[in-house]
């Protein structure tokens, strides 16, 4: 029987078996869990709100560094600080922990997994054949169930993924997601340097709207993400939010540079 692959990745289990040979492809799946404690990446997000005429209300400049504290065979441990810039002022954040099961689960949650029919999904003009999977994560008051396409040997291995939130006590559903690769193989400029990456398109919708996302990933970049766009419509279709991320800088260990970064001396210079 072929090797389970997708269920390996998600459940963050790939060191306890099923394909010894896999175990390294399957954290690698991870934008964080394929790098070694130390990498980091600098961005910046602006983004822009707007009120019921379409009229801009506000703006603001959030600054975000995200550090790998540790990785484990389950989870990938980010310290992320965060400081926004409204008007001119800075507000600074205390530094968050977050623990990131290979899933998307958070720790504490159950992953369950089955097994559904493969598939051929289409990514610029040509057919990959896909293993699919029906992800369930429960635990709190949510449930997320998803429906995942992957191909072991492709990169990104996860191609398209339909997901879906709904009350535990209800059953009733707050929130559904769809993203999909639209892109392989794009050249894309990082710094000085021209690297390969894919684009994802993403849509989430809820009962207060719908939010569009693009992005570039980059495999090689800690995170992926080296830039992104993103607006919200409310439930009537008007445009309430925008916003754009840009890499600022990133490295792969906590090198001198990016105490320069941390410090906020950081002005201009180039990530590596």
């Amino acid at each position: 029987m072929a090797c389970n692959v997708a269920a390996l990745v998600l459940t963050g289990v790939a060191s306890r078996g099923f394909c010894a040979d896999d175990d390294s492809l399957l954290q690698k799946a991870h934008a964080w869990g394929r790098f070694h404690p130390g990498a980091w990446r600098y961005v910046q997000i602006i983004t822009e709100n707007f009120d019921g005429d379409g009229r801009l209300v506000n703006s603001s400049l959030t600054e975000n560094i995200t550090t790998l504290d540790a990785v484990t065979a389950e989870h990938a441990t980010l310290r992320v600080e965060v400081t926004v810039e409204i008007a001119g002022q800075r507000f600074p954040s205390q530094p968050q922990i977050i623990k990131q099961g290979y899933a998307g689960e958070n720790v504490g949650q159950r992953v369950s997994i089955k097994a559904l029919d493969p598939e051929a999904v289409t990514v610029d003009g040509r057919q990959i054949r896909c293993e699919t999977e029906q992800i369930e994560i429960l635990g709190g008051a949510s449930k997320e169930t998803s429906l995942i396409s992957y191909a072991p040997r492709q990169t990104p291995a996860i191609l398209k993924r339909r997901s879906t939130t709904s009350d535990v006590a209800s059953d009733k559903t707050t929130g559904e997601s769809y993203s999909e690769v639209f892109a392989l193989d794009r050249p894309v400029r990082v710094f000085d340097s021209i690297k390969n990456a894919y684009s994802v398109k993403q849509f989430q919708k809820n009962e207060h709207g719908v939010t569009i996302t693009w992005s570039d990933h980059v495999p090689d970049v800690p995170g992926e993400i080296v830039a992104q766009s993103s607006k919200k419509l409310d439930s009537q279709g008007r445009l309430v939010r925008r916003s754009t991320l840009e890499l600022v800088a990133y490295g792969i260990d906590g090198e001198e540079f990016y105490r320069d970064v941390r410090s906020r001396r950081y002005r201009g210079k180039r990530g590596r």
